[in-house]
């Protein structure tokens, strides 16, 4: 039974539908932004910014709520269009990031396996030396809030256990018996080779007076009560060949990644920080941006290479890259460029994904915008009805959004990201108008809100209307 008469109704109450962009350049403007036909009043978001927990009365804040906005709107107005986000083409730009990196990650690999196995001098020096250990341990944890009575107990079990050890005990065989390391006891306690300092100062302290075959005593760090043990040389060596080959390995990997540069004569431009700082004020007039940040044999970095890198990292990075030095931001840069020349290897050299990963991806992909749709509370039938037209699916959908951010502003919902490249995506084919005067106007009209309620919760409270006086002081 469909429910679009009701639905529409209660929409027409609540939304003041989309009456054109010719006031959204006005001196005070009244719409913040429009995404796929509906409209952000600066009021709305003024008082979401006042009823929201945690977002300032800043630029920054607004701008915040509003791109969630937008990202949302267009996520649900795609869905109620009846738009497949899943499908093989879209998913493939969407996991551009992932495909990159398990691209990556196989030529990775393959140079790996071509490089000569370390012998096993390597690890016998490693051992000698001061600056790596492979340490053993047993655990007996504490929580952080236990009693007295509980740390008694842990602390007598693991005296047990030390007085089980100093009998002859197997210390493998006691770490899969009785530890509370899940990280450690399937391996009876062996940890990975790890450089000093690593650990925690009590353990990193205890484990490095240790001589070969020799155990500690009771240790107690935040964790709880410790039994530790340097294993011989013989035992360890493979962990600490792991370690070199991994140490060994990162120093390789960027020399490989800088002769490449060399090797293609890549060049940044001088101006390519102020570049990619108008760029990152400006995302969606960017995202497809020519402009060159430098240069190579056969290739150009141009700011649409930055930022597709910047939105498969997150929205933490614009603020991060936007605060850096013109030296940060050159790194950077040349950082993606190695990127974009590595994965060109990658294809050359005949590397691709498999279709088991690739099918993985798309399935963990499929689940993350079943949640998203959840939360938005658009996963119903009411939002796919194929007997209902565009427009009435587009209504019951935006309606609904109006009903999620008020549960948002109660305190009772909190919103979560859509896929950085998927928003990306949408923004690109669908164009939304983000009027930054407005910003400003919200501001304004947040900061009188904001006034208003703080004068109402400092005023007296009046006694209701025939509600006898309060007595004097001292009166009867």
């Amino acid at each position: 039974m469909r429910r679009w008469s009701v639905v529409l109704v209660t929409a027409a109450l609540l939304l003041s539908g989309c009456k054109g962009l010719g006031d959204m350049f006005t001196a005070r403007p009244s719409v913040a932004a429009e995404a796929a036909g509906e409209q952000l009043k600066v009021e709305r978001l003024a008082q979401l910014m006042t009823s929201i927990k945690g977002v300032p009365l800043t630029q920054e804040g607004a701008r915040f709520l509003l791109d969630i906005w937008v990202d949302y709107t267009l996520f649900a107005q795609a869905l109620a269009a009846g738009r497949d986000l899943a499908d093989s083409a879209t998913a493939a730009q969407v996991l551009w990031p992932d495909l990159a990196e398990a691209l990556g990650t196989q030529w990775h690999d393959s140079l790996t396996a071509r490089r000569a196995q370390l012998p096993p001098q390597v690890a016998d020096s490693l051992y000698r030396g001061d600056s790596v250990r492979v340490l053993q341990h047993i655990l007996v944890r504490v929580p952080s809030n236990a009693d007295a009575k509980a740390r008694t107990a842990a602390r007598q079990k693991t005296d047990r256990a030390l007085a089980r050890l100093k009998s002859g005990a197997s210390f493998s065989r006691l770490a899969e018996e009785i530890s509370d390391d899940p990280g450690s006891k399937s391996v009876g306690g062996y940890l990975p080779a790890a450089a000093r300092g690593q650990y925690v100062s009590a353990f990193d302290s205890a484990g490095w007076t240790l001589a070969p075959g020799a155990m500690t005593g009771v240790v107690e760090t935040q964790f709880g009560f410790h039994i530790i043990r340097r294993p011989p040389a013989g035992e360890v060596q493979e962990q600490l060949l792991t370690f070199a080959r991994g140490h060994i390995g990162q120093k390789l990997d960027s020399l490989y990644l800088d002769s490449l540069g060399i090797k293609k004569h890549l060049a940044i431009s001088g101006a390519a920080p102020a570049v990619m700082r108008e760029a990152l004020g400006d995302l969606d007039n960017s995202r497809h941006s020519t402009k060159a940040l430098g240069r190579y044999d056969g290739g150009t970095l141009t700011v649409e290479d930055f930022l597709r890198w910047v939105t498969a990292l997150g929205p933490g990075w614009v603020a991060d890259l936007t605060s850096r030095a013109d030296s940060g931001l050159t790194q950077f840069a040349r950082v993606i460029a190695q990127n974009k020349l590595l994965l060109a290897q990658a294809d050359s050299a005949g590397i691709v994904v498999s279709a088991e990963a690739w099918a993985s991806m798309r399935e963990q992909y499929r689940a993350q915008l079943d949640t998203l749709q959840a939360s938005l509370g658009i996963a119903g039938s009411d939002f796919t009805d194929p007997a209902a037209s565009p427009r009435e699916r587009g209504r019951a959908v935006a309606l609904r959004l109006e009903s999620f951010w008020d549960e948002v502003a109660s305190g009772r919902l909190r919103p979560r990201p859509i896929p950085g490249p998927l928003s990306a995506l949408l923004r690109t084919e669908a164009k939304p108008s983000v009027n930054a005067a407005a910003i400003e106007r919200t501001l304004e009209v947040a900061r009188g809100l904001k006034a208003q309620a703080d004068s109402a919760s400092a005023a007296p409270r009046r006694p209701p209307a025939g509600a006898p006086p309060a007595p004097a002081p001292g009166g009867r």
